[in-house]
């Protein structure tokens, strides 16, 4: 029995194995045999394509909670009808963001840079995000938002954003660093964002409250080719965000985001949530045919260590 338990752990963890050395496979390819102006030329178009005017979608009239607001221009899984949705409501103050983590096309904060008129800073570890970016930023007149190749530390990560001219307070952070996301939180002073988006980890569950230990070297598919072991959970940047003057407001539906306000801002209709009632599981691996007690299973195999 117990066999059994370990092959079907192995198998439910090989799925995404799997599917990330495919893409990785793409990836090389693309590089390989696609020109860099050529997929750079393309990031610009991208940038160009016309905001969503159904807003709020009428597609989504009834749903509840923020996942009603939600719409993908550049970002991923509808983190740009939220961010709309929450500054429609509060309004801007410094128009600065602060973003770690981030794709040139799959980006939280640029339609904030492109539509709202926001200066900001982004920082990725991948240096051809980061040239990807730098490329359309000039070709589109666009010289307000730095973006920096950095491999994040708690170290240099507060030096990293004052050496880089950011005031310390900014309409909004987005924190997607798969891997140290509660460390890197936990230790930011120097800023004091109003709004913060950051990923959890929708297979540890509502309930636990855990991160992965920090790691400088942390490397999200280093770590385990899965990307099963990664971030915190919920309840772990529930109880963070408390601790730092922010309460939970909610996450978008894939079970990728939870959004955070600051304690002196406030959005009518918008109540602070427990991890509990704010929790979406992971729409990806659920569609992968994995269930969340099924991911659970495959967490608590893992080191993960409690926060």
């Amino acid at each position: 029995m117990l066999t059994r338990k370990r092959d079907t752990e192995k198998d439910m963890a090989d799925v995404p194995v799997k599917k990330y050395r495919v893409r990785r496979a793409k990836k090389w390819l693309l590089r390989t045999l696609i020109p860099f102006g050529m997929r750079a030329g393309k990031v610009r178009l991208k940038w160009g394509k016309p905001d969503v005017t159904d807003w709020p979608p009428s597609s989504l009239a009834g749903v509840p909670g923020l996942a009603r607001y939600e719409y993908s221009w550049l970002s991923q899984n509808g983190e740009d009808g939220i961010v709309r949705f929450l500054f429609d409501q509060i309004g801007f103050e410094s128009r600065w963001f602060v973003e770690f983590g981030f794709g040139a096309v799959q980006c939280n904060s640029l339609r904030l840079m492109k539509h709202e008129s926001f200066s900001g800073l982004l920082m990725d570890g991948s240096s051809e995000n980061v040239a990807f970016f730098t490329y359309a930023a000039e070709k589109s007149g666009i010289s307000c938002v730095k973006a920096l190749q950095a491999f994040i530390t708690l170290e240099n990560l507060q030096d990293l954003i004052r050496g880089n001219g950011v005031p310390s307070e900014i309409d909004f952070l987005s924190l997607d660093v798969d891997g140290n996301d509660y460390w890197f939180w936990e230790e930011l002073t120097c800023i004091s964002p109003r709004v913060v988006c950051i990923e959890y980890n929708a297979g540890l569950g509502p309930d636990l409250s855990l991160s992965v230990p920090y790691d400088p070297e942390f490397e999200r598919y280093s770590k385990h080719p899965s990307g099963f072991f990664h971030g915190a959970s919920l309840a772990a940047l529930e109880s963070l965000g408390k601790r730092k003057g922010y309460y939970l407001i909610g996450c978008d539906s894939t079970g990728t985001n939870a959004f955070f306000l600051r304690d002196d801002v406030n959005v009518p209709d918008v109540p602070a949530l427990t991890a509990r009632e704010a929790f979406r599981p992971h729409a990806n691996w659920l569609g992968r045919g994995i269930s969340e007690a099924e991911q659970l299973e495959i967490m608590q195999s893992m080191p993960y260590q409690e926060v």
